[in-house]
């Protein structure tokens, strides 16, 4: 199993071959004309959803498209530490929690040269809330609105306390990744162009979309220090051995890992590997109130989907050693908060007690339900596989729907057509997960707007206890809630894993931030 999180199109073996013929001639270090200027490929396993930040998505592969181009208001690096992007500095103005203001750097400009002003991170920020992308359907009700309060801030006015809003805005989760005028008065250019005030910006002209995408220096970028190569190109390598063999002939300088290759690259001395604890995998069991599939209504149900599976051979089977078996949806890099060693096996495999638990809940026979595996959002389809293995040794017979297109799948989830789905979600401390899948007006994983009092009572809780500096202890017995009520059914933390050249410097990932940032890259 490849653990990204992205949707994978086949190219024809002829298109593969045409790729890396043209990252051969790419691949040099420096230009014709003596100046020693540096070029560098790299590859992705899939071409980015879109290339317009609101209909992208947070992961590794999707955000190397996004990055390049779009200047973050502020910027993690690959510890979690956060330092200044288009926002210079950055305060909470409220004992609350609930305002937060950004001063932005006087001299940032976007790729066409006009600046980087107040009212431009208004407009994107609000574009944001109502393109129909995850974005919006994640943080439209976290930033209830915002406005520019002098010519170089701009605050945003949250609908409840949020002590890491400035996570939110760095380049993991795109929010921060501000458009200008220009593509903002024309959003449908944004999924072929770009229009950011990154280091570089899309060059239409070198780009052939689902193979290669070419990234020239924006000439207005405001620290031309951090701008490291004349040309940045993109390939698009789907099969797994195919990348690894580009990257061993030098084609490229940089892929995706796999387990299917981590073996051969874990020998070689010309390569370096990069692993981090990545996301969690399994299954939302979103229709918990029953609407579409009455069964899941009940948490005798829900536990017995849990107590079905066999978790740890799951794990060997998907992730050939690359993976920890887990009942959890936080992990271990966050004990304190949110993780709970004592309840990451929780639910031992026992599909006895899950027969057991089915008839007391009135479903003896068992029951059908669809699982939508979004390939967008994860191995999906493998996952739900396995999963749906186990649940039909107790009578539950899970048809699996593959949906591809991520426009067409938010669409689903918005309109509460998708009982359960199986994806992968990046590991994250709970305070930040419980905002997209916990809260009753939360995001595309909690579509249903379940919710729970004691689990209200727990989130109000650990939420008053939380500061920015810190999390708090309160979010395990969160954690605690989430496992007893079954709404997930995770099977195992999974690593994200990327190989380099050994020449290549700057990639820099870890528990606390997963995905590269290839702005850093250089040689």
């Amino acid at each position: 199993m490849h653990t990204t999180k992205c949707y994978r199109r086949l190219l024809t073996a002829t298109a593969v071959t045409g790729t890396l013929a043209l990252a051969a001639c790419q691949s040099s270090s420096s230009n014709a004309d003596g100046t020693g200027a540096k070029t560098i490929t790299i590859a992705m396993n899939a071409e980015p959803a879109s290339l317009d930040p609101a209909l992208s998505q947070s992961t590794a592969e999707a955000l190397t498209y996004i990055d390049l181009a779009y200047e973050p208001l502020i910027t993690q690096d690959g510890n979690g530490a956060l330092s200044p992007g288009l926002a210079t500095s950055w305060k909470y103005t409220n004992k609350a929690l609930t305002t937060f203001q950004l001063t932005l750097r006087p001299d940032a400009k976007f790729s066409d040269g006009q600046p980087v002003t107040a009212a431009d991170v208004v407009k994107s920020v609000d574009r944001d809330k109502t393109a129909n992308g995850v974005i919006a359907t994640t943080y439209a009700d976290l930033i209830k609105s915002a406005t520019a309060t002098g010519s170089d801030t701009v605050t945003l006015n949250l609908s409840k306390p949020d002590p890491v809003i400035a996570q939110l805005l760095t380049q993991e989760f795109l929010v921060g990744a501000i458009v200008g005028p220009k593509g903002l008065a024309d959003p449908k250019s944004l999924g072929t162009t770009t229009d950011g005030a990154g280091p570089y910006m899309l060059d239409a002209a070198q780009t052939v979309a689902g193979q290669h995408y070419t990234y020239v220096p924006n000439p207005y970028y405001w620290d031309k220090s951090a701008v490291h190569f004349t040309q940045f190109t993109v390939d698009v390598i789907p099969n797994p051995q195919t990348a690894y063999n580009a990257l061993r002939s030098g084609q490229v300088s940089f892929i995706d890992g796999s387990p299917d290759t981590i073996s051969q690259a874990s020998g070689k001395s010309s390569l370096t590997v990069y692993s981090a604890p990545a996301a969690w995998y399994g299954v939302d069991l979103i229709d918990r109130s029953g609407a579409l599939v009455p069964a899941l209504a009940k948490q005798q149900v829900r536990e017995a989907l849990n107590y079905a599976v066999n978790r740890a051979a799951v794990t060997q089977t998907l992730f050939d050693g690359y993976g920890t078996p887990t009942d959890e949806i936080s992990d271990s890099a966050y004990a304190g908060e949110g993780y709970d060693p004592s309840y990451t096996a929780h639910y031992t495999y026992d599909p006895a007690k899950a027969k057991q638990l089915l008839a007391q809940a009135g479903y003896p026979n068992g029951f059908t339900l669809t699982i939508d595996a979004a390939a967008t959002f994860g191995d999906g389809v493998e996952v739900s596989q396995a999963i749906a293995s186990y649940w039909a040794a107790i009578g539950v017979k899970a048809q699996i729907d593959d949906t591809p297109d991520s426009s067409v799948y938010v669409g689903l989830l918005v309109a509460k057509k998708v009982p359960a789905l199986a994806f992968d979600y990046g590991v994250q401390p709970m305070f930040l997960e419980s905002t997209d899948l916990l809260d009753q007006g939360g995001g595309l994983f909690n579509a249903f707007g379940s919710t729970d009092p004691e689990l209200s009572r727990l989130l109000a809780t650990a939420r008053a206890a939380t500061t920015p500096a810190a999390e708090s202890s309160d979010w395990a017995a969160v954690e605690q809630r989430v496992v007893d009520l079954g709404w997930f059914v995770p099977v195992a933390v999974g690593a994200e894993q990327f190989y380099g050249a050994k020449s290549l410097q700057g990639v820099d990932i870890s528990a606390e931030n997963s995905s590269p940032d290839p702005v850093e890259f250089h040689f």
